[in-house]
């Protein structure tokens, strides 16, 4: 599998317009984050943000882009759904409908935020811990605890398996099940520790623990908020601080101006 990281901020881009923090005044291009996105095999989008459109619009991808799976309904996880009936379905463009799974308390929560249908968009609804297919490969919504907001983990297998984890603060022990052993856990990486931490998400300290005991065996923080320091620091910061068995897994993704970036699961 291929796996790009179209996005790897927390609800704002990084640097917040008129902030003053460390991250927020780097020079570092790895310091400037557009908002957490991923892009599996160029042809299935986890989470929808705002920076979408801009985010697909030089990969050249719309034509193989046949699936977008949403975590929860936050702005920065939905507000892309706008434009894609923009692209998807006009004759003009020549490109197929996609398709939106969904589970059914994010829709609502959805179709709140929107007043219009999205009508190039072929909406499927699917229900937690029941695993569906999207082409030849399985995925599986799990619950995890995001404050009071409907939240979901992902989990996706073809073969390998990556879990999708982006915004939450509590992971239920059923959902751990469901994800344990993971080949790939990108995690919530919104604040470095308990100190200033963002309501409703765990701390880089707290997902290195999370890490260890799902025993994955690679692991990529995203949705890096401006409490946490710089790209530099962060990777310092990992390799003093995690036990010396997974820190060759740890890693703070960063995508800039300079372009996405990248991995390849085998």
């Amino acid at each position: 599998m291929k796996i790009k990281f179209l996005g790897t901020s927390a609800g704002w881009p990084l640097p917040r317009l008129g902030c003053k923090c460390t991250i927020c005044t780097s020079s570092d291009p790895k310091d400037k984050r557009t908002r957490t996105q991923i892009l599996i095999d160029d042809s299935v989008l986890l989470d929808a943000g705002p920076e979408t459109y801009s985010h697909l619009l030089p990969l050249n991808v719309a034509h193989q882009l046949k699936a977008v799976l949403i975590s929860h309904a936050h702005p920065d996880h939905i507000l892309g759904l706008w434009d894609l009936p923009h692209i998807y379905g006009r004759e003009e463009n020549d490109i197929d409908k996609i398709q939106l799974y969904v589970t059914q308390s994010v829709l609502v929560n959805i179709k709140s935020t929107f007043f219009s249908q999205f009508q190039p968009i072929k909406v499927s609804v699917e229900k937690p811990n029941i695993p569906f297919s999207i082409g030849h490969a399985l995925a599986t919504y799990f619950p995890v605890i995001h404050g009071k907001t409907a939240a979901f983990g992902i989990k996706y297998k073809d073969p390998k398996i990556i879990a999708y984890i982006p915004d939450f603060n509590r992971i239920l022990p059923s959902s751990q099940k469901v994800i344990r052993d993971s080949h790939l856990l990108i995690i919530d990486g919104s604040s470095l520790g308990k100190v200033g931490q963002s309501p409703g998400h765990i701390s880089i300290n707290d997902g290195i623990q999370i890490a260890k005991n799902l025993k994955a065996k690679q692991v990529y923080f995203v949705h890096i908020g401006h409490k946490t320091g710089t790209h530099r620091y962060l990777g310092e910061y990992l390799r003093k601080n995690a036990a010396t068995s997974i820190l060759p897994m740890m890693d703070l993704r960063s995508t800039s101006s300079c372009g996405k970036s990248s991995i390849l699961l085998q």
